[in-house]
């Protein structure tokens, strides 16, 4: 067994299987860690106007923990919106799926799906075996989705998910 067939990760040994032809099987690509829109002047004065007038409200009602809340909240978003994706490197392979140095192995996941929409919509999303994060969404980038899905059907079932609330109001709001 050479270094290259065995990583460390996570504090674990993984053991890569080849596969027939005597390379390890795997697809990999580069994709920004989301989505990023670009914002006007005028969405960063909306945020600024909705903290400022949620903050005048609970200054009102004499709430002033929520007034905090409002205003650390309202500045996150600020910071947020103004920060740039950073380049991931996914691969995946019959051990897990790994995003740059975090490899989430095919047993801590129950299931997959891939949303694609030309033009829209193009991620992997995970179920994770977690109760506070279960879903994990993954950008395909220039990926193909056709084949990572029948790659990962060797691995997970695929479950159909729907697109949570939260997933359509961010993109439609271009957050």
């Amino acid at each position: 067994m050479s270094i290259q067939d065995v990583k460390i990760i996570e504090k674990k040994e993984i053991v890569a299987k080849k596969g027939p032809s005597g390379r390890v099987p795997q697809i990999s690509w580069q994709t920004l860690e989301y989505t990023y829109y670009p914002k006007s002047n005028d969405w960063y004065w909306s945020v600024g106007i909705i903290a400022v007038g949620l903050f005048i409200v609970a200054y009102i009602q004499r709430n002033f923990l929520f007034g905090v809340l409002v205003l650390l909240g309202g500045f996150s978003v600020l910071l947020y919106g103004a920060r740039q994706p950073k380049k991931i490197e996914v691969t995946i392979t019959g051990q897990g799926i790994q995003i740059d140095d975090r490899l989430f192995p095919h047993e801590e996941l129950k299931s997959f799906w891939v949303f694609y929409m030309p033009g829209d919509v193009k991620e992997l999303s995970l179920k994770l075996e977690k109760t506070l994060a279960p879903y994990l969404r993954i950008p395909l980038g220039d990926a193909n989705p056709s084949d990572i899905r029948t790659f990962l059907l060797n691995y997970l079932p695929e479950k159909k998910q729907e697109d949570s609330l939260i997933d359509a109001l961010m993109r439609y709001l271009q957050f």
